[in-house]
């Protein structure tokens, strides 16, 4: 009985060795501490940020962060460099403590090392052009050439979303030089990067148009040993006193990088104050970072509240990514998009009616006003919307901006467009209602006193012209207007979310239609009551 109990003791015994030397393993943070220096790992091919100086020795944005963190934790800093390919392996295989190195903060990286928050950069693809260019949004792209490098980690999601034909090199260098022959229509890459060459004499005049989409934020790496670990909260609170301090933004201007939006607000989030004056940015209870401070987009539903808990619980459970519901910036754009479309269906519905009852009245007053009225009546009803938004926009609007500075917004453009091309169809339906009341009532003349009893006659004709006219205000987003269409794009190029949201555009338009078929319509029954009382009157 002894023998047998015997090796079951020894396995228990050993079982309680191992869990005591787990638990007296020193912490990441007072080995380092202990001998003195941390080991970080670094680029030297990344210009601004990583680079190697005259010296043959790493310099750059993120050399001085690294510095600067060792200082923080009162040890030296020993830099080895890393590269795209290998920072990671360095850092399971103990060469480095800690990555610093231009690192994606993305889930599956997070199941291979542990990722700190807060980030500290941020960086997405965008496109350099050439000085003539006018590109002005991604939905501009679709169907063209555009140069790409090989292995940039969002050629293959900007080529789905977009629909681009992209031309891939093997290096920079040879993508950079493609499209300055005029191969492709601009160089697409990391918008850092871009950044970095535009500040050089070599590219003068060239730009980056675009909003930066495939946004990724950056984050420092540990092994994934030390999570939970004192040298991980270390860690997180140097980055964090890093945005409190200006330190990332002060960095960034000592090399001549142009200031982040992603820096800019972060800064502005971990200086703001609640009510009783203690930061926002502050470390709950059980020792986490509040929501609106983390990395949202990695954020599971159990650890976020209200409407992003909401969103994010569809997304994990049902595979919906309704990224207007959980993501407040998704959210604005969308909203901010559904008003501005909202704005040009009533605006151009109004201006159609305006302009059109402007040029019926025209056209009855003598051939002096009747024939120029009627032959640009007739020009409008025969141009394409879409061709006379361009002329206003691209043609008149590039004279005027050459000729005396002046700019054509493009959303009165659209207005204007859109409301002159109803407005034509109107004058003719409001032509034609009137000659058959003329035919009816004898000495019928439109003019003010009978238009209202000319708009009740013209109907069924107006109402489907102001309809036609609210479903083409989508065409706003060919010249850039950000409107739900091009907000909706903008939205799916970020995030992938193709058939969610190509799903909710037509919903939200159906509603937009159904919603103004019900206002024509009580305007129509407007109309009924007032020819009605007149007749009762008459």
């Amino acid at each position: 009985m002894a023998d047998r109990r015997l090796p079951a003791l020894l396995l228990v015994l050993l079982l309680a060795f191992a869990g005591a030397g787990r638990a007296q393993a020193p912490d990441p943070l007072d080995t380092i501490r202990q001998r003195g220096s941390i080991t970080i790992g670094v680029k030297a091919d990344y210009p601004l940020f990583g680079q190697m100086g005259p010296d043959g020795k790493p310099e750059g944005l993120e050399i001085d962060l690294a510095r600067d963190l060792a200082r923080r934790l009162g040890v030296e800093a020993r830099l080895v460099t890393v590269t795209s390919a290998n920072r990671l392996q360095r850092l399971e295989d103990g060469t480095v403590d800690l990555v610093l190195a231009t690192l994606g903060d993305t889930e599956q990286r997070r199941g291979i090392a542990t990722l700190i928050e807060p980030n500290y950069y941020a960086s997405g693809v965008n496109l350099m052009v050439p000085p003539d260019s006018r590109l002005h949004d991604w939905g501009e792209l679709r169907g063209q050439k555009v140069c790409a490098t090989q292995g940039a980690y969002f050629n293959r999601q900007l080529a789905e979303r977009t629909l681009v034909d992209l031309q891939l090199f093997g290096n920079n260098r040879d993508a950079r030089l493609a499209v300055r022959a005029g191969r492709c229509v601009g160089w697409a890459y990391d918008d850092t990067a871009i950044a970095s060459e535009l500040a050089t004499p070599d590219w003068a005049g060239w730009k980056m148009p675009l909003r930066s989409a495939l946004v990724t934020p950056w984050a420092l790496a540990l092994p994934r040993s030390a999570a939970g670990s004192r040298l991980q909260r270390a860690v997180e609170d140097v980055v964090a006193d890093w945005h409190r301090d200006g330190t990332l933004l002060r960095a960034e201007q000592h090399w001549g990088i142009p200031q982040s939006d992603f820096l800019r607000r972060a800064n502005a989030l971990w200086n703001e104050t609640d009510g009783s004056g203690a930061p926002v940015c502050r470390r709950l209870e059980n020792g986490r970072w509040p929501e609106a401070c983390r990395n949202r987009a990695l954020l599971s539903s159990t650890e976020a509240t209200g409407l992003m808990r909401l969103g994010l619980a569809v997304k994990e459970h049902f595979g919906l990514d309704l990224s207007v519901v959980y993501d407040g910036y998704d959210r604005h754009a969308f909203l901010l998009g559904l008003l501005r479309t909202l704005l040009l269906v009533l605006g151009s519905m109004a201006g159609a009616l305006a302009l059109g009852a402007a040029a019926a009245m025209l056209m009855g007053r003598g051939l002096l006003l009747a024939w120029p009225v009627q032959a640009l009546v007739t020009a409008l009803r025969m141009t394409p919307p879409l061709l006379q938004i361009y002329v206003l926009f691209f043609g008149l609007g590039a004279w005027l901006a050459t000729r005396w500075g002046l700019a054509v917004d493009p959303m009165l453009a659209v207005l204007l467009c859109l409301s002159l091309y109803a407005g034509a169809a109107v004058a003719q339906a409001l032509r034609d209602a009137s000659a058959l009341l003329a035919a009816q009532v004898p000495d019928f003349r439109l003019g003010p006193a009978t238009l209202r009893r000319t708009l009740h006659a013209a109907r069924g004709s107006v109402t489907g012209i102001l309809v036609n006219i609210a479903k083409a205000t989508g065409m706003a987003s060919a010249i850039a207007v950000p409107e739900l269409i091009s907000a909706s794009t903008s939205i799916m190029a970020d995030r992938g979310n193709l058939g969610v949201m190509m799903n909710l555009l037509m919903l939200t338009w159906f509603l937009i239609i159904l919603g103004t078929v019900a206002l024509l319509r009580r305007g129509e029954r407007w109309l009924e009551r007032q020819g009605a009382a007149s007749g009762a009157g008459g």
